[in-house]
């Protein structure tokens, strides 16, 4: 019955991945370590594998929209490419333990980050400006429904991000749309759609090349995690889309904010424990 599991899985976490605006690998790498007591190696693995199918899908979508900042989308696969190469390896030589750990330690920073992130929202605080204003380049994208987005930022500094977004997303194997858009947002300033297509966009090169290396490692566990749990992927993320209009969004959060807190607690503690 382990395939039921893996598709009930890849249900909730796209349903639930596409309404935080998460993507599904945060919820889908602790539930395959603790859950699944799945080794590292295949969790990091068989997650990006997952992330890269599904962030083509995405990502095609956001195309047709004209919402994808295609330049800055190539650059950033560019940068993010060899962290994704590498990692894979680097993942081999980390014990499980320490996996666990470090893990949990981005869980719960990611839970902190969220939190605060709603608070100011819930509280009318504006996030528009953004850290980095000595923009190296201009853009402006018109998009599908002729809406019109003029912004800038500093390109040397947003490449040295995401190279090191590239390696944590291969490494953990969530995937690097959770750590990117945000700050793609609140540091670089760009527009919240424009970031979140131009990550998708940007993620399903960098997670092919990373899911590559991986399987010729021997990583991916193909039958029957990333069949089923892919198959539910694609169908959750689908209805994911239609209930985020009609989902309380701030309640949302907060669920995910409780969910990965826990997870990434009972992670740090199995660790200590070792």
């Amino acid at each position: 019955m382990d395939w039921l599991w893996f598709l009930l899985l890849g249900l909730g976490t796209g349903c639930f991945g596409v309404i935080t605006g998460t993507g599904g690998g945060v919820i889908m790498v602790p539930v395959l370590l603790l859950v699944f007591n799945m080794e590292p190696t295949a969790v990091s693995g068989t997650s990006l594998a997952l992330v890269a199918v599904t962030s083509f899908s995405g990502s095609l979508a956001y195309l047709r929209k004209r919402l994808v900042d295609k330049r800055s989308g190539l650059m950033f696969a560019a940068a993010a490419l060899p962290g994704s190469v590498v990692a894979p390896f680097a993942v081999k030589l980390v014990a499980g333990d320490v996996f666990r750990g470090l893990f949990g330690l981005l869980l719960l920073s990611l839970a902190a980050y969220t939190l605060v992130k709603t608070l100011r929202s819930g509280s009318g605080n504006s996030e528009a400006s953004h850290s980095v204003k000595s923009g190296v380049r201009a853009r402006h994208i018109t998009t599908g429904s002729g809406e019109n987005f003029d912004y800038e930022f500093n390109e040397s500094l947003a490449a040295a991000f995401n190279f090191v977004v590239g390696f944590l997303s291969a490494f953990f194997g969530t995937g690097g749309g959770f750590l990117r858009t945000p700050v793609l947002i609140s540091v670089f300033g760009f527009p919240v759609r424009i970031a979140v297509a131009t990550s998708i966009f940007s993620l399903a090169m960098s997670a092919t090349a990373g899911a590559g290396v991986h399987a010729l490692l021997g990583h991916v566990d193909w039958y029957p995690t990333f069949i089923f749990a892919g198959l539910g992927l694609l169908v959750g993320s689908q209805v994911g889309v239609l209930l985020a209009a009609r989902t309380r969004n701030q309640w949302t959060m907060m669920l995910l904010i409780t969910l990965i807190s826990i997870m990434g607690a009972r992670l740090v503690f199995d660790a200590l424990l070792g």
